[in-house]
């Protein structure tokens, strides 16, 4: 049980710190204007939780013993409406708790707000499929090779990190 709290904590981390170089990328070369995150060190923490939400979708999907191309694509669809969900709700609690609006897809033709678009839903439903697909393997077996101490380590960081961002 504290060996699959760690690998769970880890994979928490590994995303969350991926989400942040992802989202540095896009706004250095796309987006001068877009802001990466909530909090002031190096994780976007809503790439973890998609990844652990869609680590379960998968096992269930997997119990369903589909053809993998089936299995792909209900994956995909499924991605898509979560990562819609994780990103309404998220831009609105960011709105509700920090009042800022850190995206706006009012531009785009099939938006719904400011903070969902199908274009951008169908957009994260594939990169989310590529991701676990073909990412999550390899950094899996990363993952399994770390040390506590260092799982240890990113939670005291984290968590002064969530102080530091609610006393600001």
């Amino acid at each position: 049980m504290v060996n699959s709290m760690f690998y769970y904590l880890n994979i928490f981390f590994i995303y969350s710190i991926l989400g942040f170089f992802f989202e540095s990328s896009l706004e250095r070369f796309i987006t001068p204007t877009f802001n990466s995150g909530i909090l002031y060190g190096p994780w976007t923490f809503i790439y973890a939780i998609a990844i652990l939400v869609l680590m379960f979708l998968s096992k269930n999907l997997k119990k369903l013993k589909l053809p993998k191309w089936l299995e792909i694509f209900i994956f995909y669809i499924l991605a898509c409406i979560f990562m819609a969900f994780i990103e309404y709700s998220g831009g609105m609690l960011i709105e509700k708790i920090m009042h800022r609006v850190y995206w706006d897809y009012t531009n785009l033709k099939f938006n719904y707000g400011h903070y969902i678009a199908l274009e951008i839903s169908l957009l994260w439903g594939f990169f989310a499929t590529v991701v676990y697909y073909l990412l999550f393997p390899l950094i899996d077996k990363i993952v399994k090779k770390i040390p506590k101490y260092l799982t240890i380590i990113f939670i005291i960081f984290f968590s002064l990190d969530i102080i530091a961002t609610i006393i600001n």
